[in-house]
């Protein structure tokens, strides 16, 4: 008997084949994926989660209808966890997508304190005589990253220790397959098995070595991933749709077989329902809103963190001028694309790809010159300049790297992290360590995520609701 597990993770609202760069379509999205994949009695479709926040079809969702729309499209899915991106929109938004799927939500390292959403720690499906196990949970950084009010109603607990409780109520009923659904990465390069980060943001490798799961469905890390951990397949798929994990597992032998399915361009009646919508979020995209003296677009990673960015400073200006605030710091994703001179929404939301808030803290000259000391260790110099390895493994994270606007810094990057930073100015005078600056930044970094722990625990000034890309387009708006 060969059960077939299908799993997809990461989609951030990338349904269509396109990626919103432009209106071109290209081969990529979750209903492309559908056109290659064959659903039977003995077929499980699974999803890792970070599904409702990303695109910016996912945005328009958000603002014009509601999270039911994104159930109806992920239909087909038999069993799904959470991912940390899932919380960003809210309680009411994730509970009407919960309450309209129809596949089944495991995760057993969240629990909502009211009861109103069904979150299991496992469910168990008999195929052919054989009881075939799923369990999920998601990292538990999300207590890290999201915002306290979108958290109130829920309690997120240690991943691990979550999912070694789902396998023991899974091995009581004698299951004799066990999924292990986990929204997040490896913490170690699976062909070599050297250690890729110390935090436990990402714990696939651990999971994998002291529990005794068949399989590990991750996501989290955007990666293509396929191999054995001991006698674990560990799997993840790359984000947005771009591939499916395929796994075919002889149950009887228990042997697993491993590839990744592509998407294929093509109508289906899912793109048919939703055509409509998608034509809307494309009209809404490329609607003029300003016309700059420019194009702002982004450069070379290396030139922009050793010159700094046109592009940054701008949104670092229209930081400052929203929040009245004294130093400004802002980041880019990997990818994006810069705002051109007749500048469209289009622009603004593919330069701005996160759903942050804005918040302004209290920093002195001691912290300001650790968190520049910890930004710029995004280089390394061993004759020539470069990106940092702990920046490009697991994962990219171009994106922990921030642009500082308000103040000047000498600065040596042929130096080790630590000694890099000279003098810091602020308005032509030297910064002393008890110096005390209001710094605004977006709500993540404000946690300390990134490697800045120096942000952690700093007093909050104030915090704004609107997100930061609503910022952005209502100042260009008004020009």
């Amino acid at each position: 008997m060969i059960l077939k597990i299908i799993h997809t993770s990461d989609l951030h609202g990338y349904f269509f084949p396109t990626d919103y760069l432009n209106r071109n379509e290209k081969n990529t999205g979750y209903l492309s994926l559908l056109n290659k994949i064959k659903k039977d009695d003995k077929t499980i479709l699974t999803d890792g989660g970070d599904i409702l926040q990303g695109s910016s079809f996912a945005y328009y969702v958000k603002e014009n209808l509601n999270s039911d729309v994104v159930a109806d499209i992920m239909q087909n899915v038999d069993y799904y966890t959470l991912g940390n991106h899932d919380f960003n929109y809210g309680y009411h938004y994730l509970k009407t997508y919960v309450e309209n799927m129809k596949g089944k939500l495991v995760c057993a390292n969240v629990k909502d304190k009211t009861g109103q959403i069904k979150l299991e720690p496992f469910a168990i499906k008999e195929i052919a005589g054989y009881k075939i196990g799923i369990a999920g949970v998601v990292t538990d950084w999300v207590n890290l990253w999201e915002r306290k009010e979108n958290l109130v109603n829920f309690k997120i607990t240690d991943a691990f220790e979550g999912a070694k409780r789902a396998l023991d109520g899974l091995k009581k009923a004698n299951t004799d397959f066990n999924i292990l659904i986990y929204h997040g990465g490896y913490e170690i390069d699976l062909e070599t098995g050297k250690k890729l980060s110390e935090t436990t943001e990402n714990i696939g490798g651990r999971l994998a070595r002291e529990l005794a799961f068949n399989l590990i469905l991750a996501g989290h890390q955007h990666m293509e991933i396929s191999a054995y951990i001991g006698k674990t397949l560990a799997i993840e798929t790359p984000a947005n749709g771009a591939k499916a994990a395929l796994v075919e597992v002889d149950l009887a032998t228990k042997e697993m077989k491993a590839s990744f399915i592509e998407p294929k361009l093509g109508e289906n009646k899912l793109i048919e329902k939703y055509r409509d919508v998608e034509e809307k979020v494309q009209d809404y995209l490329d609607v003029p809103i300003a016309k700059l003296s420019r194009d702002y677009l982004p450069e070379d990673r290396i030139k922009m963190a050793l010159k700094g960015s046109d592009l940054a400073d701008l949104i670092n200006k229209i930081q400052l001028d929203y929040t009245g605030a004294d130093i400004s710091i802002t980041s880019f994703a990997n990818v994006i694309s810069g705002l051109k001179k007749n500048l469209t929404t289009r622009d603004v939301l593919n330069t701005y790809r996160f759903p942050n808030t804005t918040v302004v803290l209290e920093i002195d000259g001691r912290r300001l010159r650790a968190a520049l000391e910890q930004n710029f260790s995004y280089i390394e110099y061993d004759g020539a300049y470069k990106i940092s390895k702990k920046f490009l493994e697991p994962k990219e994270e171009h994106y922990n790297f921030d642009y500082f606007y308000g103040i000047d810094f000498e600065k040596d990057l042929t130096k080790k992290v630590g000694e890099r930073i000279g003098k810091i100015f602020f308005k032509g005078k030297e910064i002393k360590d008890k110096d005390t600056f209001s710094l605004v930044m977006n709500n993540y970094r404000a946690t300390g995520a990134g490697g800045f722990d120096m942000y952690k625990d700093l007093k909050v000034i104030k915090n704004y609701d609107k997100e930061t890309s609503e910022i952005l387009l209502d100042y260009f708006r008004k020009l």
